[in-house]
């Protein structure tokens, strides 16, 4: 703890690069349950995706057609998998089979009444003035839309089941365990060189 508080700028959160970094960004995480929750609604819905729009940002958009690629060839198995008891399950044969478009925000018709739709969000959170005609706009658009926080608050809400689980009546698959393992000593190794 006293070579993290006097090294802040040198933890790296599992990354060690810029690229790598990106691929953990909040806007990421983000991009991931939007591509499940268009998968889950399509598929609700009994129609394909046929384009996905994004809004062009260099320094994201790399990782996330390189997320929705992997999702993409995640399609081919098809399973819902179980990563134990409390832990959610997916069935990634769902995912759009179309790459992302990006596309500068002024272009698309979409992408604006998303900021525009973000925009009267953060002025309601801020408590000030929003006419009334955004106010129906944005009632609209939230009976159509779902809402999935990233913040602290949210992950406990989402997670804190997880504290009242029974205890697991068999051992860890054999793959697991020594994958932990080796995560854990490659962790002690590091720290040891931190003297």
């Amino acid at each position: 703890m006293k070579w993290a508080a006097a090294n802040p700028f040198e933890i790296e959160y599992g990354v060690g690069n810029k690229d790598t970094a990106l691929q953990i960004s909040p806007n990421l995480v983000g991009f991931q349950q939007v591509m499940q929750v268009m998968a889950v609604q399509s598929n609700r819905k009994g129609r394909s995706i046929r384009k996905i729009t994004v809004d062009r940002q260099t320094e994201f958009n790399k990782a996330q057609g390189e997320l929705a690629s992997w999702y993409e060839s995640l399609r081919a198995v098809k399973h819902n998998t179980d990563f134990g008891p409390g832990m959610p399950k997916f069935d990634y044969s769902m995912m759009p089979e179309v790459p992302p478009t990006f596309t500068p925000g002024d272009e698309s018709a979409g992408l604006e009444l998303v900021d525009v739709t973000l925009w009267i969000t953060k002025r309601l959170e801020e408590k000030k003035d929003v006419p009334t005609q955004l106010r129906h706009l944005f009632a609209s658009q939230t009976k159509r839309g779902l809402i999935d926080e990233v913040s602290l608050e949210a992950i406990d809400k989402r997670w804190r089941h997880l504290l009242s689980l029974p205890v697991p009546d068999k051992p860890i698959h054999g793959d697991f365990e020594r994958h932990f393992e080796e995560v854990e000593e490659a962790r002690k190794a590091t720290v040891a060189t931190l003297g």
